[in-house]
């Protein structure tokens, strides 16, 4: 019963205890590295492909499906 006696005989000692652990609480935490949205990189490949005068389905027939084709193959 040695802490209650301690507590009742000295409040204030017991308060800034208790403060001191809610500050060094709120650094610890305000210091702790998290990263909720982590940088990643995802390997991409963006080819653009013009055909003046031509409509979209030319455009994607006889040219975006056979790049598409010859670039699906390339590894990494």
């Amino acid at each position: 019963m040695r802490l209650p006696e301690f507590s009742v005989k000295n409040p204030v000692t017991t308060i800034m205890i208790f403060l001191a652990i809610i500050v060094l609480g709120a650094v610890s935490y305000s210091m702790l590295g998290i990263d909720l949205m982590p940088k990643l990189e995802i390997p991409a490949i963006s080819v653009i492909t013009t055909y003046p005068g031509a409509g979209a389905v030319d455009v994607e027939t006889n040219i975006t499906t056979k790049i598409e084709e010859s670039v699906g193959t390339i590894q990494g």
